[in-house]
């Protein structure tokens, strides 16, 4: 009997960034020792529906294949784990209050489900990453999750290189030019396109 994927939850951001450059982007696992699996939670719907900025920017995400590949993998949780997540969002919402970090109320959760499953979770949001940094939640960058597609051949560099020069077209990298360079080069020892 084979063993379930590692599930990787991601926040709103890195679903926006990547999803209508690799698509589907969760429907397929990948790898095969571990395999992963993405997932997003139902809140990220949720949060677009309530922000005309993300509507506007992300107008996509309201296709059939795009809400199709959502819906097949959003993440739930019930019974005692549901009990689990609320008692680590607490807690992480008040760190994050203490801290004074704006976060998004559904970033919070996929850290809370992060926390309380051992997931981990991809955001390049510093505010998350402070949180999940304190609470000792695995947390991965969008680059970091990118090598680790293209080591399990689920997408290839040239693949990646158009995923940044889009985000950069949109200006929407996950973080400053100088700080992705560095970053892409120490995960794919070459040099960055944007």
């Amino acid at each position: 009997m084979s063993t379930p994927p590692q599930v990787i939850l991601l926040d709103s951001n890195a679903y926006f960034r990547m999803a209508r450059s690799i698509h589907p982007l969760l429907q397929e696992t990948f790898g095969t020792s571990p395999r992963y699996s993405l997932f997003v939670l139902a809140d990220l719907d949720d949060e677009y529906l309530t922000s005309s900025r993300l509507q506007n920017k992300f107008e996509w995400v309201t296709n059939t294949e795009y809400k199709q590949d959502r819906l097949a993998k959003r993440y739930e949780y019930r019974g005692k784990l549901r009990k689990q997540v609320e008692n680590a969002f607490s807690f992480l919402s008040a760190y994050s209050k203490i801290h004074a970090l704006n976060l998004a109320h559904e970033d919070l959760k996929a850290l809370a489900i992060g926390f309380a499953r051992g997931f981990p979770v991809v955001s390049d949001d510093a505010g998350l990453r402070k949180v999940a940094q304190a609470h000792h939640i695995e947390c991965w960058s969008m680059v970091k999750l990118l090598k680790v597609m293209l080591v399990a051949g689920r997408i290839d560099i040239v693949l990646i290189r158009k995923l940044f020069e889009y985000l950069d077209y949109e200006n929407d990298l996950p973080m400053a030019k100088k700080e992705l360079r560095k970053l892409f080069k120490d995960y794919f020892g070459t040099d960055c396109s944007v």
